[in-house]
């Protein structure tokens, strides 16, 4: 993450619950139902070999990764994503098992966004 602590407030808008950590300045837990998140400082994560720490800091953030995060309003959390003014990389739409849109996170990270049909 390139600001830690902006990045953690923005999934705590979205419903997301963190878990106090004072061991690791550097890192943010967060929970939502049963996943983790775990957010880090870019340039103070402790990587585990070199060439990690190379492409993480070096390559383009994001690449081949998406978050999907469940919701029961979607347009809620759109004009969020715009308030905040996001990237939007998919606008909402139907989809066969609900309604759906993609964004773009502080850090270049692409989120799903799903609210599924009232049962």
């Amino acid at each position: 993450m390139r600001d830690l602590d902006t990045s953690c407030a923005l999934y705590l808008r979205l419903g997301f619950k963190q878990i106090p950590n004072t061991t690791y300045p550097g890192i943010r837990y967060l929970t939502f139902g049963h996943t983790w998140l775990i957010l880090s400082d870019l340039l103070n994560h402790g990587y585990h070999n070199a060439g990690r720490e190379r492409a993480a800091t070096t390559g383009p953030l994001g690449s081949g990764f998406v978050l999907t995060i469940p919701t029961k309003d979607l347009q809620a959390v759109h004009s969020l994503w715009q308030n905040e003014g996001l990237p939007v990389t998919l606008e909402p739409e139907n989809a066969p098992w609900g309604r759906i849109f993609m964004g773009l996170d502080l850090d270049g990270y692409e989120v799903l966004f799903e609210q599924f049909p009232e049962a």
